[in-house]
């Protein structure tokens, strides 16, 4: 009886809807790979075409949220929520990280997603459902605004040339490799860590740790005005997906938003996850899958496009 509820799901991740959306279809998918192999697209659509990424202001200024599903797992006991407050901390830290905004299966979405330390100067690292449908075809108009805050656009838009998801994640949208990554152009003739900065990441770091976790979630109060962030100590998913859940009450939007460890100094310093999902019944709990060779993977092939 355990496993027949523990296995009854419905995934869902954290989406945030931008309006009503526009007339458009999906990217075409990547292939769909080896094992520990991405599948890839490349960029259809408006971005890259001009220096917003075809997002205006208006654009962005629609955003609202969309009800995704959660998946229909039950929590044993409730979970006291913890409130996510705006982040006043490391300037690099708020560099490095962004709002994304994509369009998918004719609709426009918004993500969370972070600049990373990496070979091409150009890496932004997110969640699978805020790159490809999982399953399905890949985003379009996908682009990345660093340091964004009440519309503002400090270090630019960044519009998306490659993007990438893990197999499992391209094939049948499993949440345990719920990553994505995206590289995108450089702007005026410079690339994106050099603009901002990059964080690094934390591949196969140890479990239950102490995290910083940062999104702009879409939803009331705040409306992706700017990002927020919970702190606390990871604990292990119940129902054994090797996911790792974090108390915190963002909800659509902040998927793609990093969890970042501490550093020698205490402070916030390297990419430990990235938000992925819910549980239904398992209120103000947010689990992200864990970034060991899958994510490793994708990372390592996308870094040096």
């Amino acid at each position: 009886m355990w496993r027949a509820l523990a296995w009854a799901v419905t995934l869902g991740c954290l989406l945030g809807a931008l309006g009503a959306g526009r007339a458009g279809t999906a990217g075409t998918a990547g292939t769909a790979g080896t094992a520990g192999t991405a599948g890839t697209a490349g960029i259809t659509g408006a971005a890259g075409t001009s220096a917003d990424g075809g997002w205006s202001d208006t654009r962005m200024r629609a955003a609202t949220h969309l009800d995704a599903p959660r998946t229909t797992r039950l929590a044993a006991v409730p979970t006291p929520v913890k409130l996510a407050a705006a982040w006043t901390g490391s300037a690099g830290v708020s560099r490095a990280i962004g709002r994304v905004f994509y369009a998918l299966r004719g609709k426009d979405y918004s993500c969370t997603g972070v600049a990373v330390r990496s070979a091409n100067r150009s890496t932004v690292l997110t969640a699978g459902h805020c790159v490809n449908a999982g399953p399905g075809g890949y985003a379009r108009d996908w682009v990345f605004v660093p340091g964004y805050r009440d519309g503002r656009r400090p270090y630019g838009t960044w519009s998306a040339t490659r993007l990438a998801a893990p197999p499992g994640w391209v094939a049948s949208g499993r949440t345990q490799d719920d990553v994505g990554v995206a590289v995108v152009a450089p702007r005026a003739g410079r690339r994106l860590t050099d603009a901002v900065g990059g964080l690094p990441i934390a591949f196969d770091a140890p479990r239950r740790a102490y995290v910083w976790a940062f999104g702009y979630p879409a939803g009331a109060p705040d409306g992706g005005r700017r990002a927020l962030y919970c702190r606390g100590t990871v604990r292990p998913d119940p129902y054994r997906t090797g996911s790792q859940g974090l108390a915190c009450s963002m909800a659509q939007g902040a998927s793609g938003g990093p969890w970042l460890t501490r550093g020698a100094d205490g402070r916030p310093a390297a990419v430990y996850a990235v938000t992925s999902s819910t549980y239904r019944g398992m209120r103000g709990v947010v689990w992200a899958p864990y970034l060991g060779k899958t994510a490793r993977a994708l990372y390592t092939s996308m870094q040096r496009r």
